[in-house]
């Protein structure tokens, strides 16, 4: 696989994931704050790989920490 389809896999990955919290959150199967803890806890250990990978993961950690601050 190019870099270009695995970043749009981790991008329709992070997609996914998002919208599967807020059904769970709109539905009270998972409370706001653990949604937001395990976006965050993702997004550490994204950034924590990406230091070793590459820019990509690095991104998403962003975009998925981008989100939690959003959800």
């Amino acid at each position: 696989m190019s870099a270009f389809e695995d970043a749009a896999y981790t991008m329709a990955a992070v997609t996914a994931t998002v919208a599967l919290f807020r059904a769970l959150v709109k539905k009270g199967v998972l409370t706001r704050d653990e949604a937001v803890r395990v976006l965050l806890d993702e997004a550490v250990s994204r950034a924590i790989q990406a230091e070793a990978t590459n820019d990509v993961n690095r991104q998403c950690a962003e975009i998925l920490k981008f989100i939690a601050e959003k959800l």
